[in-house]
C-alpha cells in the first residue's frame, strides 16, 4: 500500500507539473480548461491524501505536511469560487477549510520561532515561519471575506480563483523543486532558496495575470464566458 501511495503521488504530482502548463496557454473560460482544471484539481487533492496517508500510516514527514495543506487549500477555493459567484453563498465545508488552513498556518509560525530561538535549526525555523505565516494568512483572508458585507468587486470570483489555482501550483513547483535540488541549482547552492524561489516568482507572475484580466474585463464588459463556465 505504502507503495501504491508513493507512487500515485509521483504520478498526480507530474500531471499537476505538465495540466499548469498547459492551463497557462490554454483558452480561459473554454471547455477544454474547464475539463483540464478538473482533472488538475482532482489530481491535486489526491495528491493531498496519499501525503496525509503516508505521514499518518507509514512515516511523518514535515515537508508532506505542508504541501498537503497548501496544495489542497489552493486548489479548494480556486475551484470553489467558481460555483459560489454571489457573496454569502458559501457552505460549512468552505468555513471548514479556511478555519483549519488558518489554524495550521499559525501551529507551524509557533513551530518555527521554537525552532529559530530555542534549537539549533534556524533554517527550519525560517522556514516554518515564512510558510506559517503564508498559510495563516490565506485562512484568515478566506473568513474575513466570508464575514465581510460590503459588495466584493466586480469579477471577484476570477482575481481569487487566479490566485487560487496560481497558488496550488507555486505548491507543486516547490515541491519539486525541494525533491530535486539538483536539477534546478548547483548542490553548493543554498538549498533554503528552493524553498522561496518558486512563491517569489509566482507571486510576481500571479500579480501580472490578475492585472492582465483586470485590463481585459474592464475594456470588454461584453465578453462574459468565465460567467457561462462550470
Amino acid at each position: 500500500m505504502e507503495k501504491f501511495l508513493i507512487v500515485s503521488h509521483i504520478i498526480c504530482g507530474a500531471t499537476v507539473l505538465l495540466l499548469g502548463l498547459v492551463q497557462m496557454i490554454n483558452r480561459k473560460g473554454g471547455k477544454s480548461h474547464i475539463i483540464l482544471g478538473k482533472i488538475y484539481v482532482g489530481a491535486m487533492w489526491w495528491i493531498c491524501i496519499s501525503a496525509l496517508s503516508i505521514i499518518s500510516f507509514y512515516r511523518f514527514s514535515a515537508f508532506l505536511m505542508v504541501i498537503a495543506v497548501l496544495t489542497f487549500h489552493s486548489s479548494f477555493v480556486g475551484i470553489r469560487v467558481m460555483k459560489r459567484r454571489t457573496p454569502g453563498t458559501e457552505k460549512w465545508y468552505d468555513w471548514a477549510v479556511g478555519i483549519v488552513t488558518g489554524l495550521f498556518g499559525l501551529g507551524l509560525f509557533g513551530f518555527g520561532i521554537y525552532h529559530s530561538f530555542f534549537t539549533n535549526h534556524e533554517i527550519l525555523g525560517f522556514l516554518s515561519i515564512l510558510f506559517g505565516v503564508f498559510t495563516s494568512i490565506s485562512g484568515i483572508k478566506d473568513i474575513r471575506f466570508f464575514l465581510k458585507k460590503d459588495t466584493p468587486i466586480k469579477f471577484w470570483w476570477l482575481h481569487q480563483h487566479i490566485s487560487a489555482m496560481g497558488g496550488s501550483y507555486i505548491a507543486a513547483v516547490t515541491a519539486f523543486a525541494v525533491q530535486n535540488p539538483n536539477f534546478f541549482m548547483p548542490e553548493s547552492s543554498p538549498q533554503w532558496l528552493l524553498w522561496v524561489l518558486p512563491g517569489t516568482i509566482g507571486g510576481f507572475a500571479i500579480g501580472i495575470a490578475r492585472r492582465k484580466w483586470r485590463k481585459k474585463l474592464a475594456s470588454d464588459t461584453t465578453n462574459m464566458s468565465f460567467t457561462s463556465s462550470n
